[in-house]
């Protein structure tokens, strides 16, 4: 009878086993394990992982949050979960602003997290040769000198061509009221 009882306590702690899964926070950049990582289960109560990383969750879970000082804040849905290690962004590499339109945010800020964060690169000054620019110079006086009666005299030509055109239209409008008005027979 205790037997039965021993086997029956075992296969049910044994089912209450198999329905939990092992996970591990891993850093994105070194792969390597990450210890006192803040995680949450459903709202529930915070566990730190130890120095290998790994925690226990129930298969049913819906939401893994992770939280620590030196990395993003993360939290995994348990569709999200494709494997035994989730990755956790450094702070160093974090992007200040990401502003995606039109896409599912969730299925683009996965695919962004799995992608290894690009240091930003400083511009470089522009180099600035030695001697004279003969270039800038001959650029300069023409702005300076020549540029402004050149533009003047087009202008004043597309002016003069307007009041051409106005003195036409004028004149000819001139030559059909002085003409005689022709009689209907």
């Amino acid at each position: 009878m205790y037997r039965l009882l021993f086997i029956g306590l075992f296969l049910l702690w044994s089912i209450g086993m198999m329905a939990q899964r092992k996970l591990t926070v891993a850093n994105l950049e070194s792969k390597t394990p990450q210890r006192d990582i803040k995680v949450r289960i459903d709202n529930g109560p915070e566990i730190t992982t130890p120095w290998n990383g790994e925690f226990e969750v129930p298969d049913s879970f819906r939401r893994i949050s992770f939280s620590h000082p030196k990395f993003q804040r993360r939290y995994v849905l348990h569709d999200e979960v494709k494997g035994d290690t989730i990755y956790l962004i450094p702070i160093l590499h974090a992007i200040d602003e990401v502003v995606i339109y039109g896409k599912d945010r969730r299925k683009d800020l996965m695919a962004d997290i799995m992608r290894p964060a690009i240091p930003k690169v400083p511009e470089l000054p522009q180099a600035i040769s030695s001697g004279p620019d003969v270039i800038a110079l001959l650029t300069w006086t023409w702005d300076h000198t020549f540029g402004p009666k050149v533009e003047a005299r087009r202008k004043r030509k597309q002016a003069l061509k307007k009041v051409r055109a106005q003195e036409q239209e004028y004149e000819s409008k001139w030559e059909a009221l002085k003409a005689p008005p022709k009689k209907k027979e």
